[in-house]
């Protein structure tokens, strides 16, 4: 423990050492910064100060290779000086440095697409109070440090493009910007985002960010179903319309994925729609079906019902048991009973809605408890 202080003090040091020469101010405030439990890697190892410098040096684009900068306070290709006032400036590198970290990186054969603007107002959002104001050249500097793709889409710079995943970016902006509409949907939430949000506030209070946070394994669930819908966009046809309704739907993070038929259901009595978006959603769930590719019936959701006591027909007492389940359209029930009584053992379960006892049935074969249903069209085609 002792060596680690030691190593600890003497990074430090020299990260401080460096920083005060870089901008020409004290040593003991740069000291101070470099202790801050704002920059002490909140999703990540502790940025270096002196990695920072070297990068406005060294790094492929932006750095300065022995000549003038060409990285400023306004951005790429810039000639505005940077002004850094000996308190804070570092400390809010390091957190821009750790609002970028909660972004995927684009893959290598990507092309960046956000703007290095548009990214820094999102971290003014997202970091403040504690960054309040993010230039346009910190915002680049620290995405070079941090070694994600950036382009000059023109060769004049001020802005450039940031190689964070595009999705996610507009989720967090939509989520802290003002007079922004929110996502309806987390699929695009970065997966630093709570965690970053959480200890923010923490550190800024001086307390202690026990346990380090590691980016997790990306789990790749199963979505057999969307995969199959995203896959007929284009059609011209009411399951190719419902299939680009759908598609960008979960672009905009308007809502969820659906991975089954019955969570595409469950979505649309979640959202605003017309009878004929729910006819194509009939249509998609029963080709769907026939493709073979999945054979899990459609179960809907539970609305209400339970057991009670029942002193029965003289033969002993038993219970019963009623349940209602949400019918597919909406507008009625399917409902499920069991007599458990002696002498009277009668188990049913019954569609209670015009339009779904038309447009669905039960799939054959399967138990009262265990009943799921088909759209009628499957077996007509």
């Amino acid at each position: 423990m002792t060596s680690d202080n030691h190593i600890q003090n003497r990074a430090f040091q020299q990260d401080a050492r460096a920083w005060a020469d870089f901008t020409g101010t004290n040593y003991t405030a740069a000291l101070r910064q470099m202790r801050s439990p704002l920059a002490q890697g909140l999703l990540g190892e502790r940025v270096s100060a002196r990695q920072l410098i070297a990068t406005l040096n060294d790094h492929e684009l932006i750095g300065a290779h022995d000549g003038d900068p060409i990285l400023g306070e306004n951005g790429y290709l810039s000639d505005s000086l940077w002004h850094f006032n000996g308190e804070t400036d570092f400390i809010q590198l390091a957190l821009i440095t750790d609002m970028l970290r909660m972004f995927t990186p684009i893959s290598g054969t990507s092309t960046p697409e956000v703007s290095s603007y548009s990214l820094k107002h999102t971290a003014e959002w997202f970091l403040s109070p504690h960054c309040p104001y993010v230039s346009n050249g910190r915002l680049i500097w620290a995405a070079a440090s941090l070694g994600l793709p950036i382009t000059d889409p023109d060769g004049a710079g001020p802005n450039l493009l940031i190689g964070v995943s595009e999705r996610e970016h507009d989720y967090v902006r939509r989520m802290v910007g003002p007079g922004q509409t929110q996502p309806q949907a987390d699929h695009y939430r970065p997966v630093g985002f709570e965690h970053l949000q959480t200890v923010l506030p923490q550190a800024a209070a001086g307390g202690p960010i026990t346990g380090g946070w590691v980016r997790p394994v990306p789990v790749d669930e199963p979505a057999p179903f969307h995969d199959w819908l995203i896959l007929q966009v284009g059609r011209n046809d009411v399951v190719g319309h419902l299939a680009g309704d759908y598609s960008a739907g979960i672009r905009d993070s308007d809502h969820r994925i659906a991975r089954t038929p019955e969570e595409l259901l469950a979505i649309f009595h979640e959202v605003s729609h017309t009878p004929a978006a729910y006819d194509a959603v009939v249509s998609s769930i029963a080709e769907w079906v026939r493709t073979g590719l999945s054979s899990a019936p459609v179960r809907t959701e539970r609305l209400r019902g339970g057991a009670h006591e029942h002193q029965g027909w003289g033969a002993g007492d038993g219970t019963v048991e009623r349940y209602e389940y949400m019918c597919p359209c909406g507008d009625g029930t399917i409902i499920e009973e069991h007599d458990n009584v002696p002498g009277f053992r009668e188990h049913d379960v019954r569609i209670d809605c015009g339009k779904c006892r038309v447009e669905w049935r039960f799939v054959d074969g399967r138990s009262v408890r265990g009943w799921g249903l088909e759209p009628v069209a499957v077996s007509t085609a």
